[in-house]
């Protein structure tokens, strides 16, 4: 994840339980004795927390602690074990499909090399659809594993906050759309490789899903799993932000950092917006505006395979991504989302 200056694609206190006039106030429902104090004595291993932050919604206060750590790292381990098996079978199907499509000269090993690097268009969508699956991942351990509504993996509120993402979407528009603009104005204007239009509707159609993955593997799902390890907001943070960098492959230490600092900021937006909505928001609009100006101007596979840059342009897009999530957090605030899981919880 890194901003339009580099034309890459995608680069209060954690005890604080003030009072929250936005939190909903839920209806609570009848217990099932299974989890009731009368009933059999035992909790449901999987609860929302209530007036807990986001980080820490299935980090349940009274569960034993020894048992929460475990299943959290459990967790964690499950989430990167199946993006290690899925992402490439799901890649390399997609490749599949286009060495079919395009019946290339060459064989198989130099195709996946070349489309792997953005020279056909097969290679971008395989990235983008390989990464969405991860999407189907996580709603799945969810709902499946954990038995929760998806709702609780979007927000603290257990639903989407379409209003507030809207927002942040045409926020995000305008700030990152006007530094791509100037990009493209003092740059050296149109140069779009051969079969730009198809790169170009591969990357409206892909790349909202792919943002979308990686918000919901590493601010979304990884953030609680981190959160029900340690208690402290702090750590899944942290944590996420690590392997959201490694995960970007090869990089100097500038680019790294870029990275792990946007993976930081997101982070603290997600804590204290209580919700994914803006993160997703400003990655889509992000990747989308980096990519279409590198199909534009011919860039596309130099972005690919960019493994370096100096300070300023890593400056650059840290600067342009705090400014959109200084602006998506106070608006969380002047419209008063929630930023912590109501007093009840009904699931």
């Amino acid at each position: 994840m890194a901003g339009p200056a580099s034309r890459r694609p995608g680069t209060s206190s954690p005890g604080d339980r003030g009072s929250n006039p936005g939190r909903p106030q839920a209806t609570p429902r009848p217990k099932s004795a299974a989890s009731s104090p009368g009933g059999t004595g035992t909790k449901p291993l999987w609860v929302t927390a209530p007036n807990q932050s986001y980080p820490l919604a299935l980090a349940q206060p009274g569960r034993d602690a020894t048992m929460r750590r475990l299943m959290g790292a459990v967790m964690v381990v499950a989430m990167l074990a199946a993006y290690t098996f899925v992402v490439p079978i799901v890649n390399g199907a997609v490749l599949g499909l286009g060495f079919v499509a395009d019946k290339p000269s060459v064989g198989w090993d130099e195709y996946v090399s070349a489309a792997s690097a953005f020279h056909f268009v097969w290679g971008l969508a395989a990235a983008h659809l390989s990464l969405a699956s991860i999407t189907l991942i996580a709603w799945g351990f969810y709902r499946l594993w954990h038995h929760r509504r998806l709702g609780w993996l979007w927000s603290v509120s257990g639903t989407v906050r379409w209003r507030y993402g809207v927002v942040c979407l045409a926020v995000s528009v305008l700030v990152i759309g006007a530094v791509t603009a100037y990009y493209w104005v003092s740059g050296s204007g149109w140069g779009a490789q051969p079969g730009w239009v198809w790169y170009a509707v591969v990357i409206v159609v892909t790349t909202p899903f792919q943002a979308l993955a990686e918000e919901v593997m590493f601010r979304g799902y990884l953030m609680q799993a981190f959160g029900c390890i340690v208690r402290q907001v702090w750590f899944p943070m942290i944590c996420t932000a690590v392997i959201f960098a490694l995960f970007h492959g090869t990089q100097n230490p500038w680019l790294f950092a870029s990275r792990l600092v946007f993976g930081i900021l997101a982070g603290l937006l997600v804590w204290r917006t209580g919700g994914l909505e803006a993160a997703v928001a400003i990655h889509v609009v992000n990747n989308l505006c980096a990519l279409g100006l590198a199909v534009a101007t011919g860039s596309l596979v130099e972005v690919r395979t960019t493994t370096s840059v100096d300070l300023t342009q890593a400056g650059s897009d840290v600067a342009l991504f705090a400014v959109c999530a200084g602006a998506c957090w106070a608006i969380a605030h002047g419209m008063k989302v929630p930023r912590r899981t109501p007093d009840v919880v009904v699931d």
